[in-house]
C-alpha cells in the first residue's frame, strides 16, 4: 500500500524539526564525546552561526509547509545543497586523504570526539556526530523530495 501524500508531508516536517533541533543541540550542548564544544576556534561566533543556519532552515521549512510544489521544490534544493556541502566536506578527506590543513583543523576540533569508522594515516574518518547529521540530512531530503512531488502544482 502506497503512503499517502499527507502521510509523506508529516514525515518530511518531523525530519525536518529533527533536523534542526539536532543541529541546534550540537551547538549549544557538550556532549562529549559526541561533540566537542570546547574545541572551538577563537572567535567563533554562536550567534552569527545560528542566526544564518537556523533561519534558513526555518524559511526552507516554511516554504515546504505551504504545501506547494514549486515552492516546496526550492526546499528540496535547500537540503541537496546543504547535504551535498557536508559530504563534500567530509568524506573526500576520508576517502582520498585529507590536506594539511584539514589534518590540523580535525587535529583541534575533532581529536576527542567519537569515532564509528577507522581512520588511517590522513584519511580521517567524519565522526559520530556528523555521520548521524548526514543520515538526518539524507532521510529530510528524500522525505521532502517524495512529499514535494505529491503536491499540487500552484
Amino acid at each position: 500500500m502506497a503512503i499517502s501524500a499527507l502521510r509523506w508531508f508529516k514525515a518530511a516536517v518531523a525530519l525536518q524539526v529533527l533536523l534542526l533541533a539536532y543541529w541546534l543541540a550540537m551547538q549549544v550542548l557538550d556532549l562529549l564525546p559526541w561533540n566537542d564544544l570546547a574545541s572551538r576556534p577563537e572567535g567563533y561566533d554562536l550567534r552569527r552561526v545560528v542566526a544564518i543556519n537556523a533561519l534558513s532552515q526555518l524559511a526552507f521549512m516554511g516554504l515546504f509547509a505551504l504545501g506547494l510544489r514549486l515552492l516546496a521544490a526550492v526546499s528540496v534544493v535547500f537540503y541537496a545543497g546543504y547535504l551535498a556541502l557536508q559530504l563534500w566536506k567530509w568524506w573526500p578527506p576520508y576517502l582520498f586523504g585529507a590536506d594539511e590543513a584539514w589534518q590540523e583543523r580535525y587535529a583541534a576540533s575533532f581529536a576527542r570526539t567519537l569515532k564509528l569508522l577507522p581512520t588511517y594515516g590522513s584519511h580521517l574518518a567524519p565522526d559520530a556526530q556528523h555521520l548521524a547529521l548526514h543520515l538526518i540530512m539524507l532521510a529530510t531530503l528524500v522525505a521532502t523530495a517524495i512529499a514535494a512531488g505529491k503536491m499540487r502544482h500552484l
